[in-house]
């Protein structure tokens, strides 16, 4: 065998290992890049001081966070909002599309999602994405779970996502969830000073083309809070209230990798879905800015006013009895 030929095969060969040694370090081998190992990160899924620290801004009557909501007409804006934090392949071309379109986005991450995908969270920070609060699971219906259980959801989501991005994020959102002045409480005893509102929850499997994207926008009002789900809520069942999963983060499956009902199916078209949506907005010549840019305010939830206004309205026609009673009694009296 001719010299020349044993030299090509030989750099074939160290191609070959080269292409091997690429591939491991991107897609196999994950960089700790002063991300604390997960055993350091158990002690941080639970949150005690956090939590003690934040029954106490309870005691000591902390005033309710503000909330995040539209912005009036005319300024030709809306803000994205992502629920629930994606595998990593998902992060990185919902990452490219928002990059492509020079859109802003915030994305809503669970806590336990957070502790076991730090290379997600970090590609999404290095892109110069916010991370918000998105409870410890996901979990839907945060309004009508106790205080405590609240508390644990959101501190300890808050100390994840603090410990694994070096990131303290201020914003916060939950599923299916009423912001009352007591869960808006809780959110600010755990460090967070807003909720975050949308007016526009994107369906899946809408935007399925260009025409289905440019109908579905003709519908978005200026200013709107489009809300896009990445993963499916986890729902409380009733057998397991008043538990709480004390098992280390090393043995907690993570939502985004459970094949049962948390996730979103199929993931794959979402990026593809928000691509559609970027450019429908861009056609109505909206920009995509950073919800942090909209309205803060206290909150009122629709059935409390609603309560509110049917209160005034008994107690007024309350008084205009007493009234009539006191000048029928009047008249009485006179004669």
């Amino acid at each position: 065998m001719s010299y020349k030929r044993i030299a090509a095969i030989a750099g074939l060969v160290i191609l070959l290992i080269c292409g091997c040694l690429v591939y491991l370090r991107d897609h196999v081998l994950v960089e700790n890049r002063d991300i604390p190992e997960l055993t350091d990160v158990s002690a941080a899924y639970q949150a005690d001081d956090e939590i003690a620290k934040a029954k106490q801004q309870m005691q000591a009557g902390i005033a309710p966070a503000e909330v995040i909501t539209t912005l009036p007409a005319g300024g030709n804006c809306v803000a994205i909002v992502i629920d629930g934090l994606p595998d990593r392949p998902l992060a990185a071309r919902l990452v490219d599309v928002l990059q492509k379109h020079r859109a802003e986005a915030t994305f809503f991450v669970e806590g336990q999602n957070a502790a076991d995908e730090p290379e997600t969270i970090r590609l999404i920070r290095d892109a110069g994405f916010e991370l918000g609060n998105y409870t410890f699971v996901g979990l839907a219906g945060l309004d009508k779970v106790p205080q405590d259980e609240q508390l644990r959801e959101i501190c300890r989501a808050q100390k994840i996502i603090s410990v694994r991005s070096a990131f303290i994020p201020t914003l916060f959102r939950a599923p299916r969830t009423v912001f009352t002045d007591a869960l808006l409480q809780s959110v600010h005893a755990s460090g967070l000073p807003y909720a975050v509102k949308e007016n526009v929850s994107v369906p899946r499997h809408v935007l399925v083309d260009d025409p289905a994207a440019d109908a579905y926008v003709a519908g978005i009002a200026d200013g709107s809070i489009i809300a896009i789900q990445a993963n499916r809520p986890v729902e409380r069942k009733a057998e397991t209230e008043g538990k709480v999963d004390e098992r280390p983060a090393i043995d907690m499956k993570p939502t985004i990798q459970d094949a049962g009902e948390q996730a979103v199916s199929p993931t794959e078209d979402l990026a593809s879905e928000l691509d559609r949506l970027l450019t429908a907005l861009e056609k109505r010549g909206f920009k995509v800015m950073n919800v942090n840019g909209f309205r803060k305010i206290r909150y009122i939830p629709a059935n409390a006013a609603v309560a509110g206004e049917q209160a005034a309205s008994m107690a007024a026609g309350a008084l205009s009895k007493d009234t009539a009673e006191m000048v029928q009694g009047g008249g009485a009296d006179g004669q």
